[in-house]
């Protein structure tokens, strides 16, 4: 699906005021998963490659939106209709199809998108309207209503793009809780699929709600340690090194069995550890097949079984002890690379470097050592 999504149109709508949830707080930067509402959101379509996203907003100061390339933003609306309208109307890009969604929504599904999108393009549907049924008892005034008829919507909502324009211009005036309605007032013109979606996917409107959010994912964070040290022997000449796969010059040299990358390796055992899995040496031990071996064969295995997990980086807490090579001088160089090692923000991990004092072996310059801890949350 990666190629079709690059060509849909995506549309994240965050141009709210944030009434309900607090007079002082702006929703789209509420803490969500060491994060805010906005970058998860941003995030989780990039993850999914999606090329053309166009973010409503009203606010763009301190949503640090600009760490994301490729963003179009248009400016909300005083109503959610006029928002929508706003960012088919001004958006620079064209395609066949749509996808609208909240960023009061947070708790993504791949497996739902995805769905929206094969009934849209395979299937043929107009407009394509998850939702969910309900299971709670439901009262007017003093009388039960038929829950089995109730349907609750949600978003993404998926539509022909062409289609959604001429009803929003021919329904110039009203104001709408969701777009499907445009649809579902002339049922009988269009086709609509509704999407059965069992996974959870609540909006965040009261402040309450995300707090207990975060309180249930957090309960899910799993941590681990990893270590790992490295003889190093002096040079008159430079070595290129490896230290977080970053390349780096140096008159040391560091004696290993692989490439002595120190660094990769204790986030190899750190990602291990969190899993519940044996140490990097299980898996590839001292042997003729991982002679030289580049380290990130090892992290890449680590990095597997935590997808075969469900899991992913929260964050990762680095620390290096070495007289030489000093660090600092190749911090941002080191940080760059393990960032794309690990597919994730350079504001979710830390860097720490240090020296021993001239004390014990690492003080004598004879080795170089890297601590690592990391956590791992629910994908």
């Amino acid at each position: 699906m990666t190629l079709i999504n690059s060509k849909i149109h995506f549309i994240l709508l965050a141009g709210g005021n944030s009434l309900r949830f607090s007079s002082n707080t702006n929703k789209l930067l509420a803490k969500f998963k060491n994060n805010n509402l906005l970058t998860h959101n941003i995030e989780f379509l990039k993850e999914l490659k999606f090329k053309k996203i166009t973010v409503i907003v009203n606010n763009l100061k301190d949503t640090n939106i600009n760490i994301f390339g490729n963003l179009e933003l248009i400016k909300g609306g005083k109503t959610r209709s006029e928002s929508v309208k706003n960012a088919l109307k001004k958006s620079k890009y064209k395609s066949k199809y749509v996808l609208i969604h909240d960023v009061a929504r947070p708790l993504n599904s791949q497996k739902l998108i995805k769905n929206i999108i094969r009934y849209l393009v395979e299937r043929k549907y107009d407009c394509v309207v998850p939702y969910t049924k309900c299971s709670d008892t439901v009262v007017v005034g003093h009388d039960n209503i038929d829950r089995e008829e109730l349907k609750l919507i949600k978003t993404p909502q998926g539509f022909i793009k062409n289609k959604i324009i001429f009803l929003h211009n021919k329904n110039n005036k009203k104001l709408l809780t969701d777009d499907s309605q445009l649809f579902r007032n002339e049922k009988n013109k269009f086709k609509i699929k509704y999407l059965l979606q069992n996974e959870i996917n609540i909006k965040i409107t009261y402040k309450a709600e995300l707090e207990t959010l975060n309180n249930l994912i957090e309960n899910n964070i799993l941590v681990g340690i990893g270590y790992d040290i490295h003889r190093t022997i002096k040079s008159n000449k430079n070595n290129l090194l490896k230290l977080g796969g970053a390349k780096i010059n140096s008159k040391i040299k560091i004696i290993s069995h692989s490439d002595g990358d120190v660094i990769l390796h204790a986030i190899t055992d750190s990602i291990l550890g969190a899993l519940s899995l044996r140490d990097i040496g299980t898996y590839f031990p001292n042997n003729k097949r991982n002679f030289n071996r580049d380290s990130i064969d090892f992290l890449n295995y680590a990095l597997s079984k935590m997808v075969s997990k469900k899991k992913m980086i929260n964050n990762i807490d680095l620390m290096i002890v070495s007289e030489e090579p000093k660090i600092n001088p190749h911090f941002k160089k080191i940080l760059n690379s393990i960032s794309r090692s690990l597919n994730i923000n350079k504001n979710r991990i830390s860097i720490k470097a240090t020296t021993n004092e001239k004390s014990g072996l690492i003080g004598r310059g004879d080795f170089i050592a890297c601590w690592s801890n990391v956590s791992l949350r629910e994908n």
